[in-house]
């Protein structure tokens, strides 16, 4: 019993050794560090540079807590960029929204639908919202670099040099922020390393950003907000006219600037009147029509809606006579005989319009700490109807699904591409798919082997299903490959060059025949459509100075905006309107009265003017975009309008420019 219970007390000894040892060679290693950091555990600094990394932590913090609440009030990003076109009446709403017009009080449109009709989503990921902060740190360190000559006094020598590497991680009511940046540290002829700089900040950036995902997701499949606007449209009639019937003799008539001026006022109170079901909004009785159900939990969060009547809106009204909106007037006899005479002649006066509307929403979230996460997201209107969820291409997933694991057709793929004859040219390099809806499916890239490029793998089975390969400066190629059947085993890709051309842009002066470069006050949109692929091409000017085309036939719209240094403002005007009606009384219909309204339309000042542009097809072929000559566009402009039903018919002319004799189509070279 005693030797048992020796080589029990000596293995125990053994086992303690070998913990001791472990523990030292990891400590040496770093491995316990990294384990322990892994673990929330911040490595604590020798008492002696204690107050430098405790500085140094604190820094980390005021620029993480700045840079969560930017990247918050700007819809996930950091920086936001532009399209370089202006917001106008005439342009589509931009990739941000300008909350107080001529400020940097900006945030990121979520969801748009371009001049071209294609919608778009601009949502970050919370990996790019991590992204987003790692850079806004990255660049902010310098200033605790700087701060730290204060320790100098206290007979501190600090060597720093390279670039900070931060990592972040945004995690439930949390933000981690890690700064890897070596700093040298010498006191009294004793060196200490600060390797890394961080701070755990209390935050609800998670929890915000996941509601307003909940929200664009919610708003995307119901359309909550266009219904309520319809539903608008159908309260406020006759005021602002929409569809009705009564038995007035008189024909009615609208103003149609003032209609949409009573229209946007219409929107701005409804839609500051939305609230979020389970959150903190406390709904009236009379506005429950306005609450939006669109989240799976309770939130202790505030949700608001907004939208201002000068944020870029567009409204369109049909039918119209220029800036006129008339109701039609119907008479109808009743009965016979003396009923006749008794009931005379009963009027009736229906008006039915059709409204095309876009404006942008900004839905705004705030936390019990003041933390607002916000982003904005268009509203759209169109034929009197919610907009229709639509892609321009067919959106299958990418991602890599079960029929993906197992592969049974042996296939052979070969890529190539076209030289400017129309000749088949060897391409490699090229990134090939498999795609059988749902699933897509990655297959590797082509390869060299000898003079042709060659991809030898295996596919699912599957029926119609689509080889597509991609390349950057190609269009993709797509081929239909049905691998359940046996006979087709080698499958051509081909890919469609793009090519890059310099630009000259014309402006065509339709008055004087004259044409010139434009003015600096001139602003130019040209949009390239493709009719055969899911391609499309901006060039703007200025700010541009070449495009990126294929060959093929293209839908083209362009645009000719002038911005006016001193205001291009409309006169005042009195509209006077006439109409013949029935007299009222016994024997009304043997009597005629004329019956006429005046409208008056107060002077508008206007920053931007729309004089010029069309909508016109045009086809390049290969050689002459493969050429190094430059294209040429051309855009034709009228004068500058003095009044709104100017600015009407210069819209409207965009559709005839081309039937235009001066109107040139875009050309290669002279």
């Amino acid at each position: 019993m005693e030797k048992k219970g020796q080589v029990t007390a000596f293995i125990i000894i053994g086992l303690v050794l070998l913990i001791l040892i472990g523990s030292i060679v990891a400590i040496k290693q770093g491995y316990l560090d990294a384990t322990l950091e892994k673990l929330g555990f911040v490595k604590t600094a020798p008492i002696q540079i204690e107050s430098i990394q405790n500085f140094m932590s604190s820094c980390v913090s005021e620029i993480g807590k700045d840079g969560i609440e930017n990247i918050a009030l700007h819809g996930g990003y950091n920086r936001l960029e532009t399209d370089g076109i202006p917001t106008t009446p005439f342009t589509p709403l931009q990739s941000n929204l300008e909350i107080i017009p001529g400020s940097d009080l900006k945030t990121a449109v979520w969801f748009r639908e371009s001049g071209n009709g294609i919608q778009e989503f601009n949502i970050p990921s919370k990996q790019n919202i991590e992204n987003e902060l790692n850079f806004y740190v990255n660049e902010r360190f310098i200033f605790c670099l700087q701060n730290l000559t204060s320790f100098s006094e206290q007979g501190f020598i600090m060597e720093a040099s390279g670039t900070p590497e931060t990592e972040t991680t945004i995690s439930n009511n949390r933000v981690n922020v890690d700064i890897s940046y070596p700093i040298k540290i010498t006191k009294d002829n004793t060196e200490f390393n600060l390797e890394k700089h961080s701070a755990s900040i209390d935050s609800n950036l998670e929890e915000l950003y996941e509601t307003a995902i909940e929200l664009i997701n919610k708003e995307n499949t119901d359309t909550f907000l266009e219904n309520k606007t319809l539903a608008a449209l159908i309260a406020y009639d006759p005021e602002v006219p929409f569809s009705g019937m009564d038995t007035s003799c008189t024909e009615k008539t609208w103003y149609k600037p003032i209609v949409v001026e009573k229209l946007k006022n219409i929107i701005f109170e409804n839609t500051a009147a939305i609230s979020v079901k389970g959150t903190n909004a406390k709904t009236k009785k009379d506005l429950e029509y306005l609450q939006f159900d669109a989240l799976k939990d309770n939130k202790n969060l505030d949700i608001s809606f907004m939208y201002i009547p000068n944020w870029p809106t567009v409204i369109e009204i049909t039918p119209s006579e220029g800036n006129i909106l008339r109701s039609n007037s119907i008479g109808k006899r009743t009965g016979s005989g003396a009923q006749a005479l008794v009931s005379s002649f009963i009027c009736l006066s229906d008006h039915r319009f059709v409204y095309d509307i876009k404006y942008p929403v900004l839905v705004t979230i705030r936390d019990n700490s003041g933390l607002i996460f916000q982003f904005a997201t268009e509203v759209i209107i169109d034929n009197n109807a919610p907009r229709i969820n639509r892609q321009t291409i067919l959106d299958i997933p990418e991602v890599n699904e079960e029929i993906c694991k197992y592969p049974r057709k042996n296939t052979e793929i070969t890529t190539s591409t076209v030289d400017e004859h129309g000749d088949l040219m060897p391409l490699d390099n090229v990134a090939l798919s498999f795609k059988c809806l749902p699933a897509n499916c990655d297959l590797g890239s082509s390869k060299l082997e000898g003079r042709e490029p060659i991809l030898k793998t295996m596919v699912p089975l599957c029926f119609n299903g689509i080889i597509e390969g991609r390349k950057e400066g190609y269009l993709s190629g797509k081929t239909i490959f049905s691998s359940n059947d046996a006979d087709e085993e080698k499958i051509l890709v081909t890919l469609e060059p793009k090519y890059k051309k310099k630009v000259n842009i014309f402006v065509i002066d339709k008055e004087s025949g004259e044409m010139r470069k434009p003015y600096d006050t001139e602003q130019i949109s040209f949009q390239f459509g493709s009719k055969e692929q899911n391609f499309i091409a901006n060039y703007n000017y200025p700010g541009e100075d070449e495009i990126e085309l294929a060959a093929g036939d293209y839908n083209v719209n362009s645009y000719l905006i002038r911005n006016s240094t001193w205001g291009i403002t409309t006169k005042k005007e009195t509209i006077e309107t006439c109409i013949d009606t029935k007299s009222a009384g016994l024997l009304a219909f043997f009597k005629n009265e004329r019956h006429c309204e005046k409208t008056e339309i107060e002077p508008m000042e206007l920053e931007y003017a729309l004089t010029g542009g069309g909508n016109f097809e045009v086809s390049f072929g290969r050689e002459e975009l493969s050429s190094n000559e430059p294209l040429n566009l051309y855009i034709l402009s009228d004068t500058i309008p003095s009044d709104l039903d100017g600015m009407q018919r210069i819209q409207i002319s965009l559709e005839t420019n081309k039937d235009n004799p001066l109107f040139k189509y875009p050309g290669v070279g002279a």
